[in-house]
């Protein structure tokens, strides 16, 4: 058996381009007297290189077609296969040098394997191979070329004679076309039944508004009273400016923890500015950890490769991560709260401190995913041994100085950003913990974050437009099927003010822009709240552009940073600003209806449960309006509150509203507005 630290470049090794049924040397090693058509389920077969969302592609597709034939029983009733399971879009970087498209099965039980049957379509020769075995210990059992285009599709039969719960097939180029596979073999036990497919929507979040509103911010330094609304911080922040050493190699290197900070003398510490937000508003900040050490960028030998602690090292193993690990590790133990022996720490400045209590959640990464990245694209199997390295040294293999678990046992690390809502890749990450891992624990407890923005390309369109809430619910499902009780985040959301970018603004009429942006902000945050998300981190807090910069993302702060330094407010500030003054102790209750002209949401009060609010609007931005929309209140105590957000209000414009019967009549338009009440509790 070949260790998985060792599989790849042993693969070549293997590229046997005969189509023998038999590799040679292969003999039978099991025995099953009957083989039957083995099932398999598309919630056990797994993506390697990620591409089943962005890639437009789909690895189940190489078994979808299973219940329409059966060529070991020579019953073909002359259908041919036809979907493929490669992918369509971005083909070229999920097709890595010397590993190619990789598709793993979990039988979920172990099988005596007969015989493997693939419909090859392929219409120019290429190389694929078969292997059983498990993640840590592949074994190859089969390779061929395909048929070229002067050959007609058929169906190949390969013996695989082995016992194995899993099986990988792997094609070494995008021009493979192999489009169905059929397993047959005998069980040693009888397979779980398939997962239900059910849906329903999730819980709503437990989080109240005052700790469920985030912002993405950069490295300049700002009066913390224009974060107050927002509880989470995402910093944007680089290894290039926490890992600088050029002259010590791992285990010697020095970090260096000044990025966002310096040594304040007057107050005998160091002054972080994030801190001022951490202690004055008691919220939370995390660093988005990206990119290449500087002694990486400064080589310039290969700027697609990922952050190992030498050059050339294996991306997908966790071994390779030390440097990095050990860069987390002084990150826990500088900014978390569990104190630490100073001398531990290797730093390029003085006086060593640890245990400064401000952080606890660290995020390695940003949009690792991007398919416009190229070659630098991040595939799940090397972000997983990133991150496994990042996380707890991978299970402390790498020593007691990696991974931020080993410096602050109360930190959390959770997902790089992903680009959109890329469910396939979060169960992958799931396969690699409990088959990679002694342990099997999912270890981005911090979060699963992902990045949505509203938009039909050209230009922004509004949440309903987007079935945002509804989009995010059934992630939100699915990530709690997939690793229970872990936050689910929505990292990135916003638009820009400019009306030249493909994420404008859309505009609600009589409105600026401006305006137009803090409505639509709001309507996503609330629905966002609504889906079971737990926390919605608008991008972006501050511009240094005007509003009209043809930029895309230049526009989408809610403050401008002027030339001078000063800070102006957007009304999407202060509409924010009241939205979580207003809400800070409630939390979603009830969706009182999402039909017709008006919407209707329903907060509840987490401190005192009789205190309710509405949340209402017409969810469109066509003028659209109801002077005297009645809204059923039940049976609540004394008249009701209307709050109006408006663009110079941190708290919102307050008026009393008459409860007649039970109701109360408001006008209603595409600018939400709060109705808050007191409820008449049953004793």
């Amino acid at each position: 058996m070949i260790s998985n630290r060792y599989i790849f470049p042993l693969l070549l090794a293997f590229s046997c381009l005969s189509c023998n049924d038999r590799p040679p040397g292969l003999a039978p090693t099991t025995a099953c007297p009957a083989p039957k058509k083995i099932i398999v389920y598309k919630e056990n077969v797994y993506d390697l290189n990620g591409y089943a969302d962005e890639g437009n592609g789909d690895p189940f597709r190489l078994f979808d077609e299973n219940g329409l034939v059966d060529p070991g029983a020579g019953s073909n009733t002359g259908y041919q296969p036809h979907t493929n399971p490669q992918p369509a879009e971005h083909a070229a970087i999920y097709f890595p040098a010397g590993r190619g498209n990789r598709i793993v099965v979990d039988l979920q039980t172990s099988y005596r394997l007969s015989a493997a049957y693939l419909y090859d379509r392929s219409h120019s020769r290429d190389s694929v191979w078969i292997y059983t075995g498990d993640m840590l210990h592949w074994k190859p059992k089969a390779a061929f070329t395909t048929i070229d285009l002067l050959e007609s599709g058929r169906w190949r039969k390969f013996p695989l004679d082995d016992t194995s719960r899993y099986l990988m097939i792997r094609f070494s180029s995008p021009k493979t076309a192999i489009t169905e596979m059929v397993l047959y073999g005998c069980a040693d036990s009888v397979p779980p039944p398939p997962v239900a497919r059910s849906y329903s929507d999730p819980p709503f979040t437990r989080k109240t508004m005052k700790e469920f509103l985030g912002v993405n911010d950069f490295s300049g330094i700002i009066d913390p009273k224009w974060l107050k609304p927002f509880y989470y911080s995402r910093l944007y922040s680089f290894a290039v400016d926490f890992d600088r050493d050029t002259v010590h190699s791992w285990p010697d290197v020095r970090y260096n923890m000044m990025h966002f900070g310096f040594w304040n003398g007057g107050i005998n510490n160091y002054y972080y500015w994030p801190e001022d937000n951490v202690r004055q508003n008691h919220h939370q900040v995390w660093y988005t950890m990206q990119g290449l050490p500087l002694w990486m960028i400064k080589d310039e030998r290969d700027k697609k490769e990922r952050p190992v602690t030498q050059w050339g090292m294996e991306p997908e193993d966790a071994m390779s991560y030390a440097r990095h690990a050990g860069m987390m590790w002084h990150l826990a133990a500088w900014f978390g709260s569990q104190k630490q022996d100073t001398a531990l720490l290797s730093l390029d400045h003085s006086p060593k401190l640890a245990g400064r209590g401000t952080m606890r959640l660290y995020e390695n990464g940003n949009e690792d995913d991007a398919t416009w990245a190229g070659e630098r694209y991040c595939n799940p199997m090397a972000y997983f041994a990133q991150s496994n390295a990042d996380y707890d040294g991978a299970e402390g293999a790498l020593g007691k100085r990696c991974g931020i678990v080993n410096a602050d046992s109360g930190s959390a690390l959770m997902t790089s950003g992903m680009i959109e809502l890329d469910t396939n890749r979060v169960k992958v990450y799931r396969f690699l913990c409990s088959t990679l891992r002694k342990d099997g624990a999912f270890i981005w407890k911090g979060g699963i974050q992902y990045h949505h923005y509203c938009t039909n390309y050209k230009h922004g369109i509004t949440p309903e437009e987007d079935s945002l809430r509804w989009r995010l619910a059934r992630v939100k499902a699915f990530t709690e099927r997939t690793a229970p009780g872990v936050p689910c985040i929505l990292g990135e959301n916003g638009y820009d003010k400019s009306q030249q970018t493909r994420q404008s603004t859309p505009l609600v009429p009589g409105f600026s822009k401006e305006e137009s942006q803090a409505v639509f902000l709001l309507r996503s945050m609330n629905a966002t709240a609504f889906s079971g998300f737990d926390a919605y981190i608008l991008y972006w807090l501050r511009d240094s552009k005007p509003a009209d910069d043809p930029g895309l993302y230049l526009t989408s702060g809610v403050v401008r940073e002027m030339p001078d330094g000063s800070i102006r407010p957007y009304p999407s500030w202060f509409y924010i600003s009241a939205f979580e003054s207003r809400l800070a102790d409630y939390a979603p209750d009830r969706i009182v209806s999402e039909k017709g002209a008006v919407w209707v949401y329903k907060y509840r009060n987490a401190l005192v449960p009789d205190s309710a609010a509405y949340f209402i609007y017409s969810p469109t931005h066509n003028e659209s309006r109801d002077a005297a929309f009645s809204l059923a209140l039940g049976n609540v105590a004394g008249d009701a509150a209307e709050i109006n957000f408006a663009a110079d209000s941190p708290g919102g414009v307050p008026t009393a509203r008459k409860v007649v019967n039970g109701t109360v009549t408001v006008s209603v338009d595409e600018k939400p507005k709060l109705v808050f009440v007191k409820e008449q509790m049953p004793h």
